[in-house]
C-alpha cells in the first residue's frame, strides 16, 4: 500500500517535500500531491510511487467474468488486484485470476488490452495494466475465493438489468459503470492477435 511518506525507509530520518530537486530529477504533481521527498540525513529522494496492479477480462461468448468485492456487497469488478514483489503485471494478474476465481491462466495467454492510472483512495495511486483473454485459454471451475464473495459470467444486458453495480472503484478507474464497452473493447484486443473466441 502506498501513503504519502513521512519518514525515510533507509534511516528514519523525516522528510519533506521537494519544490524543485535539481541535478536532473523531476517533480511529478499528481492531483496536486507532490511525489518527490527529501532526506536530510541521506541526502537523497524518496519517491512516492504509485501501486502497480491490473484485471483480467476474461470473455465467454457475449459474457464476461465478473466478482463480488468481499468488502462491498452488492458490487461487482474484473478480477483483479495488485501487483506482488517479483512479478510482472501478467503474472500477477493471473495470480489475482486464480485467487479470486478459481480459474487458472498461462500469464503468457494473458492479451494486453489496456492500462490506467488513477487515485482510488485519498493518497492511494494505483497504476493498472489490463488484459484480456477467452474462457477457452482459462482451466478450472468458476468459484468465488477467499477475496470474493461470488464470481459469475454476465452479459452487459444482464448486468444491467440485475440489482448489482460495478464497484466504485472501477468506475474511478474506467470512467463508465457499464460491461459493454470493457466486453467490446477486451474483445476487439483478442481478435486483433486472432485469438479464437467463441
Amino acid at each position: 500500500m502506498n501513503q504519502p511518506p513521512e519518514y525515510c525507509p533507509y534511516c528514519g530520518t523525516t522528510v519533506s517535500v521537494v519544490e524543485d530537486p535539481g541535478d536532473g530529477v523531476s517533480t511529478l504533481e499528481t492531483v496536486g500531491t507532490a511525489s518527490v521527498y527529501w532526506c536530510e540525513s541521506c541526502e537523497d529522494c524518496v519517491f512516492y510511487n504509485a501501486v502497480p496492479g491490473g484485471s483480467a477480462v476474461v470473455i465467454d461468448g457475449d459474457s464476461l467474468l465478473l466478482v463480488e468485492d468481499f468488502r462491498s456487497p452488492g458490487e461487482w469488478k474484473l478480477p483483479s488486484g495488485r501487483v506482488e514483489l517479483g512479478e510482472r503485471p501478467s503474472e500477477g494478474v493471473a495470480r489475482e485470476l486464480e485467487e479470486e476465481t478459481g480459474l487458472a491462466v498461462d500469464p503468457g495467454d494473458l492479451t494486453y488490452w489496456t492500462d490506467d492510472a488513477v487515485e482510488l483512495a485519498d493518497d492511494q495511486y494505483m497504476s493498472n495494466v489490463d488484459y484480456a483473454v477467452p474462457r477457452s485459454k482459462t482451466t478450472g471451475t468458476v468459484e468465488a475465493g477467499s477475496d470474493a464473495t461470488d464470481a459469475r459470467f454476465f452479459t452487459p444486458a444482464e448486468f444491467a438489468a440485475s440489482e448489482y453495480t460495478i464497484k466504485h472503484t472501477h468506475v474511478a478507474r474506467f470512467g463508465d459503470d457499464g460491461l459493454a464497452w470493457i466486453h467490446d473493447g477486451a474483445r476487439a484486443a483478442l481478435q486483433a492477435v486472432d485469438e479464437p473466441l467463441s
